[in-house]
């Protein structure tokens, strides 16, 4: 599975559209499988032209593509500057469709996209396992929403992408299906089971305290931990916590809900981290970013560089060796989080061997146990390789 990155900082459209096309074709030649393309800066403007020219010069078989306020190429990340990232790859030798694109609009998200997303399916070919790609505009498409009626559609298929982030208000985002581009909705890349994916998540999180059910609850706002107002069990937990990590508390807290409740021991990529919004002294009482199950078991959740940094090598460690990789991190990461640039698609290159590339994002997907989610402050990471190659290999 040969893949290449091509990327430009070059200030004149045509000029960086030359560069980064031209690298696809020195490398890979025209009619690639798949195609995904980045735009930052000045180049969000210019991402009709350059997608038009990505698609009439190279004509991909699948080709996606979105707006991001940083993207990443290689082992590099290109924070807030203006860049055109080009990704591009041969899934194999097949005769059948290996992959199909898909322009979902904001009212994709019932039967409509469904269908369209499950006439993509039968298309490519269908051997093994699907996997999907998904950018989508934060302002127009609700990825909460779909998220949850696609794991109910297609429980086996694994969800991978992110929120773009090239603007501030609805209108500025744009995305890219097959050359054309739209200001809202979202971008499918349909991928046929006979594309091995490996999906890694890292949320950069680490547990403090203990875990405790759910015992009261409604909506996001949490009551009784255990038989006892959450903020109380907080404070205990702080009670025992060094100076450093009261700081960290201090900075922001999170909270960590058990996806498979059938485990007794709980580690690393067994919770979905969602952030405390609120905090009541009188009553005890905290709300979080997501809904709040009674009998769900959670956990404080901690977050730093040093954290996040850890957490990252750990889901890399058994990582497979591959030729293209697709990195989805979030915006408040890069150096935001951590003193060195580059992080995050250097450990990513570092560890796979992979032409990397990527976006930084308003929210990433991923899957956490046994389905897709959105998910902040995450670095979310597609790892393409054989079909028949075993995933950690």
């Amino acid at each position: 599975m040969p893949f290449t990155v091509g990327c430009s900082q070059h200030a004149d459209a045509g000029m960086a559209t030359g560069e980064i096309v031209g690298r696809v074709l020195d490398s890979l030649g025209a009619q690639p499988d798949v195609a995904v393309l980045f735009t930052s800066g000045s180049h969000i403007d210019n991402t009709e032209d350059i997608a038009a020219a990505v698609a009439e010069l190279l004509r991909p078989e699948a080709f996606i593509g979105t707006t991001a306020c940083s993207v990443a190429a290689g082992e590099r990340e290109i924070e807030e500057q203006t860049a055109a990232v080009l990704w591009a790859g041969s899934l194999g030798s097949v005769q059948a469709p290996r992959a199909r694109a898909v322009l979902l609009d904001p009212s994709g998200v019932g039967e409509g996209g469904i269908e369209q997303i499950d006439a993509a399916f039968d298309e490519v070919n269908t051997t093994g396992r699907h996997s999907m790609i998904l950018l989508a505009d934060p302002y127009t498409y609700p990825v909460d929403i779909a998220m949850e009626r696609w794991a109910e559609r297609w429980p086996g298929v694994g969800i991978l992408g992110g929120l773009s982030s090239g603007g501030s208000m609805p209108g500025i985002n744009r995305i890219v299906v097959d050359g054309d581009v739209f200001l809202s909705g979202a971008a499918v890349l349909v991928l046929g089971g006979s594309t091995g994916v490996t999906h890694v998540v890292s949320q950069g999180c680490r547990p403090i305290g203990q875990p405790y059910i759910i015992t009261e609850a409604q909506g996001n706002v949490v009551r009784s931990l255990g038989g006892m107002p959450p903020y109380q069990r907080l404070q205990q937990i702080i009670a025992k916590l060094d100076p450093a990590d009261r700081r960290l508390v201090q900075r922001g807290l999170h909270v960590g809900r058990v996806t498979d409740e059938r485990k007794v021991d709980f580690e690393r990529g067994d919770f979905l981290i969602r952030g405390v919004v609120g905090a009541d002294r009188d009553s005890g009482a905290i709300a979080i970013g997501d809904e709040a199950p009674v009998g769900a078991t959670v956990q404080f959740h901690i977050r730093d560089a040093r954290t996040a940094d850890e957490d990252l090598r750990a889901a890399l460690e058994h990582a497979p060796a591959t030729g293209g990789a697709l990195l989805f991190t979030c915006n408040g990461r890069g150096t935001h989080l951590f003193d060195e640039p580059h992080h995050d698609a250097a450990l990513l290159a570092e560890h796979t061997g992979a032409e990397v590339a990527g976006m930084f994002c308003a929210g990433e997907i991923g899957p956490v146990g046994s389905r897709s989610y959105l998910h902040g402050f995450t670095a979310s990471m597609a790892l393409f390789h054989d079909a028949d190659e075993p995933p950690n290999a």
